[in-house]
């Protein structure tokens, strides 16, 4: 059974605090794990550093975003979503089809 892919538009938001790599290593780290997941990427964005309208963590007031095109099986969603649940880097996972 061949799957088919879809495009997703993908906004992740990164946890940069106490890390010794640039926020461009480490949204390399988070797309190999994408593509353990059978997802390519085909086009990426750097939105840059920015604040939060509410915050949830003091400690935690701004995070690195980046917009990432995605093609990826229908369950990409999920799965995702999953995968990143208790990871400490991916502060936030948006996932638009």
């Amino acid at each position: 059974m061949m799957l088919t892919k879809r495009t997703y538009k993908t906004t992740i938001i990164l946890d940069t605090r106490d890390q010794e790599k640039s926020p461009s290593e480490l949204l390399e780290d988070v797309k190999t794990v994408l593509g353990n997941l059978d997802a390519t990427v085909t086009g990426e964005k750097d939105l840059g550093k920015r604040d939060f309208v509410r915050v949830t963590d003091r400690n935690l007031t701004a995070g690195q975003y980046f917009e990432l095109t995605i093609e990826a099986p229908t369950n990409f969603a999920q799965e995702v979503q999953e995968k990143f649940r208790l990871d400490k880097l991916v502060y936030r996972i948006i996932v638009q089809s």
